[in-house]
């Protein structure tokens, strides 16, 4: 079996300005949704290997590098989240104190993708709260979300002003009941 070829001096150049986009913002919006510095540099190594990978096959992205690399990050934390919970031990009283960092909580990560579910529920409409999660979650400029999900930037501007009104609506109902 040969080696894939190398990258020409022009897209190893592109490569090289798309891996320094790439790695802050996805490790930055990891962190936030893990809550784990180590998970995130995992996982943003992981994507960035996804995305030299594909620059090695050939692929001409239509989108923006970013957006790829979003979705490849995205489902490396969804299927991180769903193999831990699945094989989740359950202890019988407290955990010992260096068992785990100080002032993290365990559960944080996936507490976190709860609530992003219960807001994606809230706004009860699948288009706006995909550009809600691309913009708040993910940090993706309009033109991006825009690219990604194939609308145009007004639309992206329309659907962001609907859902973000719908999630504060939610967000009073929660805090109006009473505990």
């Amino acid at each position: 079996m040969d080696p894939p070829p190398r990258l020409s001096k022009d897209r190893e150049e592109e490569l090289k300005e798309a891996l320094r986009t790439i790695e802050p913002r996805l490790i930055a919006s990891v962190t936030r949704i893990t809550h784990d510095y180590h998970l995130a540099q995992d996982i943003t190594q992981e994507v960035c290997l996804a995305v030299f990978q594909e620059f090695r096959k050939g692929t001409k992205f239509e989108k923006p590098v970013i957006v790829f690399a979003t979705v490849v990050a995205r489902n490396r934390i969804y299927s991180h989240y769903r193999r831990k919970h699945a094989c989740l031990e359950r202890p019988y009283g407290d955990l010992p104190e260096d068992s785990r960092p100080l002032g993290m909580d365990p559960t944080a990560g996936l507490a976190y993708l709860e609530l992003l579910e219960s807001v994606k529920a809230a706004i009860a409409n699948d288009r706006q709260a995909a550009v809600w999660e691309l913009k708040h979650v993910w940090r993706l400029k309009g033109t991006e979300i825009a690219e990604l999900l194939e609308i145009s930037s007004a639309t992206v501007s329309r659907e962001l002003a609907e859902a973000e009104a719908k999630a504060k609506l939610q967000q009073g109902e929660e805090e109006a009941e009473p505990v």
